[in-house]
């Protein structure tokens, strides 16, 4: 897997913080932040299998047509059982 690096600021007391929690959990800090954006990133992009539907039904009934085929959209909410 690719990495990219980039760059962060906290204020010190979170940082500090941070650190710290990093320490408790034996783990770097880069881990720690890494896995706390992971599990946010799960959280907002997984939709529950209702707002899935929800939003299928949206984008059907829409007027503004995309390029994906309804086909490829149903496979892909499959991935996310």
């Amino acid at each position: 897997m690719q990495t990219v690096s980039t760059n962060i600021r906290f204020d010190q007391n979170e940082y500090e913080e941070l650190r710290t929690l990093a320490f408790q959990e034996n783990t770097s800090l880069a881990s720690l932040i890494n896995s706390a954006v992971r599990e946010y990133r799960i959280k907002k992009l997984f939709f529950s299998r209702e707002a899935r539907i929800q939003l299928f039904e949206k984008m059907k009934n829409s007027k503004i047509k995309i390029n994906v085929s309804t086909v490829d959209l149903v496979n892909e909410g499959r991935k996310f059982k």
